[in-house]
């Protein structure tokens, strides 16, 4: 009886260091440090290949998928025209959203302004 119980503690103490060990390899030194991206794509066949050419520029991000199926993206920061709005209470937000909407505007924000209204945050890219 007692090496049956010896056995199973063992063993439930394996698991519990292997399962450190593995989580230990995506761990960080503080949290809330991102993890280091690591991506594994598998082709089983030459049809499924797709080949991915990555480009450092100041231009944003673009993809265009060309007729012999290569990916061609620019990497680079998206600039932003950013704007605020006010909304008196009782309006109707939608209404008053879709028009500056279909301009190429989009709500990322709302502040409190008081009791007169809220003040929406609008941006759009350049």
């Amino acid at each position: 009886m007692i090496t049956r119980t010896a056995a199973l503690i063992l063993c439930a103490a394996g698991v519990v260091g292997a399962t450190a060990l593995v989580t230990r390899a995506q761990s960080t030194t503080r949290p809330g440090e991102p993890t280091l991206a690591r991506v594994w794509v598998e082709n089983r066949l030459p049809s499924e290949t797709i080949p991915v050419a990555i480009q450092a520029t100041s231009a944003p991000l673009r993809v265009q998928l060309e007729p012999a199926t290569v990916v061609i993206s620019n990497a680079g920061r998206q600039a932003w025209d950013y704007r605020s709005m006010p909304l008196a209470t009782g309006a109707d937000p939608a209404r008053a959203l879709a028009s500056i909407g279909a301009e190429g505007w989009e709500a990322v924000g709302v502040l409190q302004s008081g009791a007169a209204g809220v003040t929406v945050l609008l941006k759009r890219p350049r």
